[in-house]
């Protein structure tokens, strides 16, 4: 669907002047100008962090420190209580380890995803009885009010290391160690729990942060990206000088986990190939069977054993996206049956039998497809549970919090959160999400895609594009650039990996590129051979056998010379009317209406060729043609019968006709018809006579 594309054009003469002090490329230099960078001083302010912050900044840490030391010291059973994704499951990895390194009697646990998030008081009591005396949170427990009244009364104590917001009350504990704490004073805050284990870890080290960083960094580096925390500042230097560990690590369970990703040993290893091969797999644990899984793998240092269960979690991780596959396969028939789904300001579906592990993945990949906020539940026993996601100004949480008379429970943020609804409450639910975007958001966000400055295609050269390594690590804060190719010729268009993927052949003047668009099948895509598109890319270097090569992701794509503005505008327009909602002015009706010559000259285009909707666009505009009338065009042909319209793709095809229709038999021409004559259309202009 539609996205807004900002193209950049930083200023030449500056960047020109930042590559001649910084000896860097050109290109990597426009990246830093159009980011606000224009000097050698704050290029160096932002590149080369070298340190981490003094752990006993955060509050309580030289309390919990003492803690621990004195609970190994004097023999007592210490638990280590994580979390099932991947933040939660190598902190739980790295302190367990250091324990046990330190002649700790030390356990963990990790509750199961089904268990749900954070610490449980049967549990809790079920340590009590396995002689537990001290619980450690990690990546969890600044929530876990009642939870540490529990501990109190059983007699235990409780440390609580947790990088999550801290609500009004903090639990009662013997130390409670949380950037987000409101008293601490901690100058770097957007850590992710493993990165507070790692402070913790240093901290009872005296202070030293370099030797957990040495032992621990790989670990605290997955962790940083996993749970897209910035990568500015410390959290920056932590991933780069983790990445390079990871890369060289001696822990049988990532060496293991990396093989039968594929990786090379001693291969240098990118935050996108973490993020894209090593955390799904670590995840995939939590999701579809037990994170303890992946704990097991990090801390055991039997090859045989790393290598058994790196294979169970890589066979679970299939599972995964095939589950993945088959859920928004099942959500885009029923786009297709009903395309009018799209046109809701918040896309809500609802299932059966949809894994609760992957739903909040589907929903991202749904919201990056069509741009709107997702909503998806499964069915279970006690009603639908479900994961949201959200992007610009909708805030999920503010949703949920809205529609709490209909919930059983949630929580989240301003871009994800999770609920459960009876049953009873689903319809009422869905209709409540949708009056809340109403009222809150009467415009509905608009998905941006933001890229450095259209390049010519000469300048994609594996040189130019290294050049940008030295911005390394990408990912939140600092994100990987992306440029534009304009005008560039479709050649081919072929299958990867079974049809799962596909790969653009793009031709531009006399530069030929490939460009990979990643899980959409190339009769997804809407791109067909002969078309002249624009795309969105973001460029890597591979090495191969010593000679570098170019590989270009399409991020996204549109058609050449489409008026970017005029078609936001205009679908905007068509989902109001198909929602019913008024249009702001009787000329909106009016364009809206085709008039009989529109709808021969589409049936005459498709019956050459499949065309989608910015394709008729582009081909009839000097007709007049805008998107709203288009999409009308799509919804009449398509109610008789006439052409064949994909709403996953917005493209019309060819269909076999046995006979004859009329206009006025599609009750989609006759609701437009009376629109715009209601809105002052001359009758002439919409006569269905021939």
């Amino acid at each position: 669907m539609l996205k807004r594309w900002k193209i950049g054009e930083p200023d030449v003469k500056k960047a020109e002047q930042l590559r001649r002090q910084g000896s860097i490329s050109q290109l990597c230099a426009e990246v830093l100008v159009s980011r606000g960078i224009e000097s050698v001083e704050r290029a160096a302010e932002l590149l080369n962090v070298s340190e981490i912050t003094d752990p006993f900044l955060l509050k309580d840490m030289d309390i919990a420190a003492e803690r621990i030391l004195a609970a190994v010291d004097s023999g007592e059973r210490i638990c280590v209580y994580g979390d099932y994704d991947c933040d939660g499951v190598t902190a739980t990895v790295m302190l367990t380890d250091w324990l046990l390194c330190a002649g700790a009697d030390v356990t963990w646990y990790i509750p199961t995803r089904k268990e749900g998030y954070g610490m449980r008081s049967d549990q809790i009591r079920r340590l009590h009885e396995e002689g537990v005396s001290l619980i450690v949170t990690v990546d969890n427990g600044i929530s876990a009010i009642e939870e540490a009244k529990v501990i109190k009364e059983l007699g235990m104590e409780l440390v609580i290391t947790d990088h999550h917001r801290a609500g009004d009350e903090l639990p009662e504990a013997v130390a409670v160690v949380d950037p987000f704490r409101p008293d601490c004073t901690s100058p770097y805050k957007t850590i992710c729990g493993a990165v507070v284990v790692l402070k913790l870890i240093a901290a009872m080290d005296g202070g030293e942060w370099e030797p957990a960083l040495e032992q621990f960094g790989d670990l605290a580096a997955l962790a940083t990206i996993a749970d897209v925390m910035p990568l500015d500042g410390e959290n920056r230097f932590i991933v780069q000088r983790g990445l390079h560990l990871l890369a060289n690590t001696e822990r049988m369970g990532l060496i293991s986990l990396m093989a039968v990703c594929g990786m090379e040993e001693g291969e240098a290893i990118s935050a996108q190939a973490a993020a894209f091969q090593l955390i799904p797999r670590i995840n995939a644990a939590g999701r579809f069977a037990s994170a303890s899984l992946a704990a097991k793998l990090l801390l055991t240092d039997d090859p045989d054993e790393a290598q058994l269960l790196a294979g169970e979690i890589h066979s679970l991780n299939q599972d995964r996206r095939v589950t993945e596959q088959e859920i928004t396969d099942e959500i885009l028939d029923e786009i297709r049956r009903n395309p009018h789904l799209l046109s809701a300001r918040v896309l809500v579906f609802a299932g059966e039998n949809w894994h609760h592990g992957v739903i909040g993945i589907v929903a991202a990949r749904l919201m990056e497809r069509f741009g709107k906020p997702c909503f998806l539940m499964a069915r279970e026993a006690d009603g639908f549970r479900g994961s949201a996601r959200s992007f610009g100004d909708f805030s999920v949480f503010e949703c949920l919090k809205a529609c709490e008379p209909h919930l059983l429970r949630y929580g989240g943020h301003t871009g994800a959160g999770g609920f459960t609804v009876a049953e009873s409450e689903k319809d009422a639910f869905c209709a409540a999400i949708q009056a809340y975007a109403a009222k809150q958001n009467p415009v509905m966000p608009v998905m941006t895609a933001e890229a450095v400055r259209a390049l010519e295609p000469q300048m994609l050269t594996p040189e130019n594009v290294q050049g940008l390594s030295v911005l390394e690590p990408f990912g939140t804060g600092n994100p990987k650039p992306m440029f534009v190719l304009k005008e560039m010729t479709v050649t081919e268009v072929l299958p990867l990996s079974n049809g799962t993927h596909t790969k653009l052949r793009l031709r531009g003047g006399n530069v030929q590129h490939e460009v990979l668009i990643f899980r959409l099948r190339p009769e997804e895509t809407g791109i067909s051979a002969g078309m002249q598109i624009d795309v969105l890319i973001s460029a890597d270097v591979k090495e191969y056998m010593g000679r570098q090569s170019l590989t270009l992701r399409a991020e996204d794509w549109r058609t050449s010379q489409a008026a970017q503005e005029q078609a936001i505008a205009a679908q905007a327009a068509y989902d109001a009317y198909c929602r019913g909602e008024q249009l702001p002015a009787p000329a909106y009706y009016q364009r809206m209406c085709p008039h009989r010559n529109d709808l021969v000259a589409v049936y005459q285009l498709v019956q050459r060729m499949p065309m989608t909707i910015s394709q008729i666009c582009t081909a009839l505009q000097s007709k007049g043609m805008n998107r709203c009338r288009a999409r009308m065009i799509a919804d009449i042909f398509a109610e008789l019968n006439l052409l064949g319209y994909d709403a996953v793709t917005e493209t019309l095809s060819k269909l076999p006709v046995t006979q004859k229709r009329e206009l006025d038999e599609s009750e989609s021409y006759r609701r437009i018809y009376e629109f715009a004559k209601a809105a002052g259309s001359a009758r002439s202009r919409f006569c269905t006579e021939d």
